[in-house]
């Protein structure tokens, strides 16, 4: 496997040598801007001060490979109307036909770059993976849960993951793909990309298995928005797994899936003590065709209360 890379930002990466002792992006910089606190208001002595009410825990949603952020709008916009604060950045992996060279490591520190300004208040965050994206917040929450925050005297952090028919990383040294079980046929890979091919793939037309629980007109059009994908996003190892992240875990199963089965999903959940579940029967977009559903189970998530949780050593 190749040397770890340190991430200072979403554009700018410089290679180092591994150290399991530091996480992967601590070295990720944002600026943040500073908020002034109000001076409370004054009452007379015969009134009560209400307590102040801690906001809603953020909400930031990684999308899947070959998705665009868009393709949440669905439960975004309800979140939203919940009185939660979203954002869904777009992952730098999903791309054009252009050849590409970005991996999960960029991915992740774009979404750190939308968690950190709620981090930076104090505030807690709920991160959403879907698919591909479940390996990207897994990689964004390492050093940033709110159990790794606090261990420094420090507030607010990654409260939960949800992970939405996601993969799963389950053992360290193990690639996107290898924990997939390989490409599938409906995936277009070129060579290797570690025979020095930077290579961006796409869903093979007519093979798109992530809409069939949609109407043919609906399906049709989301198929129209996908992308190509960076290659070396899934063929890169990753040195953490989720023994690894000390946060409270949940997972979607989605029955009708057809782009990661249900066996699949299960096997890899089977590999995470202690990752609570919830069941929907759909196919692998529930945000597009179960957008209430989707939406009642991350406030489900974000509402929780959870303690704080350790690392393995494992």
């Amino acid at each position: 496997m190749c040397g770890m890379w340190t991430i200072t930002s979403a554009s700018r990466i410089k290679a180092r040598p591994s150290a399991t002792s530091i996480p992967i992006l601590s070295q990720l910089s944002i600026s943040v801007h500073r908020t002034t606190t109000a001076l409370p208001y004054l009452r007379s002595r015969n009134q009560h001060t209400p307590a102040m009410s801690q906001p809603k825990p953020a909400i930031v949603i990684v999308t899947g490979a070959w998705h665009l952020p868009p393709s949440w709008d669905k439960v975004s916009s309800r979140l939203r109307a919940g009185g939660y604060a979203v954002r869904v950045p777009r992952l730098l992996s999903v791309c054009g036909p252009e050849p590409v060279d970005h991996t999960w490591r960029v991915d992740a520190a774009v979404v750190r770059d939308a968690a950190m300004p709620f981090v930076a208040q104090g505030r807690e965050v709920v991160l959403v993976g879907h698919s591909y994206g479940g390996v990207v917040a897994m990689v964004a929450a390492e050093g940033l849960t709110v159990a790794d925050r606090a261990a420094r005297g420090l507030k607010g952090g990654v409260k939960a993951i949800l992970f939405v028919c996601a993969l799963l990383m389950t053992e360290r040294g193990v690639s996107t793909m290898e924990a997939k079980g390989g490409y599938a046929d409906w995936m277009a890979p070129g060579q290797p990309v570690f025979q020095g091919i930077s290579y961006s793939f796409p869903v093979v037309p007519g093979k798109e298995p992530f809409y069939n629980d949609l109407p043919p007109e609906e399906a049709e059009y989301w198929i129209g928005k996908l992308q190509r994908q960076s290659q070396r996003a899934m063929e890169e190892p990753l040195p953490i797994c989720l023994k690894d992240i000390n946060v409270s875990m949940t997972y979607l199963f989605c029955e009708a899936d057809q782009s990661i089965p249900i066996e699949d999903q299960r096997r890899l959940v089977a590999g995470v003590p202690g990752m609570k579940t919830e069941w929907c029967s759909a196919a692998h977009s529930p945000f597009l065709s179960q957008p209430d559903f989707t939406t009642d189970v991350i406030k489900k998530v974000a509402e929780e209360e959870v303690g704080l949780f350790e690392k393995s050593s494992a």
